[in-house]
């Protein structure tokens, strides 16, 4: 019986070796799936990452969008404004005149809603970007100053939507 005793005892001692051997492959297939379980956690959290600039871009759009989808409207309303502006020059009759005035800051006033700003020029240091020159004209003036605003020009929320068209100083 001792011998019985002992090869159990032996038998108990020898055991954990057996099962060391069987959890070193599961501790390498914990390792992997450990790996596996960030490499997947990091996909997810840099695709959602993404996903979220990719809102904020799709937002940063259609705000632009907004901003200039009457911008074709307008560009056609503004020689209505042009005609107005010449109406309220020739015109002598006061009640006529005061008619005029009306509708066109009415109309004015309906489009500086949309973002729509009349752009000063004169006394300004010419700007190809903003400024069209369509004479010059010799002047005390410092060479490139604009002199006379000849047709307005029209900044729609920032953007120029039509150079004012000036006579220059050379």
């Amino acid at each position: 019986m001792e011998e019985e005793n002992k090869n159990t005892i032996n038998n108990q001692v020898s055991e954990p070796e057996p099962e060391k051997v069987r959890l070193d492959p599961l501790e390498e297939k914990i390792a992997k799936l450990e790996k596996e379980k960030e490499e997947y956690l990091n996909g997810w959290k840099r695709a959602k990452a993404d996903y979220l600039n990719m809102q904020k871009d799709e937002a940063k759009r259609m705000q632009e969008m907004i901003k200039f989808a009457n911008q074709e409207l307008i560009k056609e309303l503004l020689p209505v404004l042009d005609s107005l502006e010449l109406s309220l020059m020739a015109t002598k009759d006061p009640e006529a005149k005061k008619g005029i005035e009306v509708i066109y800051s009415q109309l004015e006033n309906i489009l500086n809603k949309q973002g729509l700003q009349k752009m000063k020029a004169f006394g300004e240091k010419f700007d190809p970007a903003r400024h069209e020159a369509m004479m010059q004209e010799e002047s005390d003036k410092e060479s490139g100053t604009i002199l006379e605003e000849m047709v307005s020009g029209w900044i729609l929320n920032g953007k120029v939507i039509r150079p004012a068209k000036v006579k220059i100083s050379k």
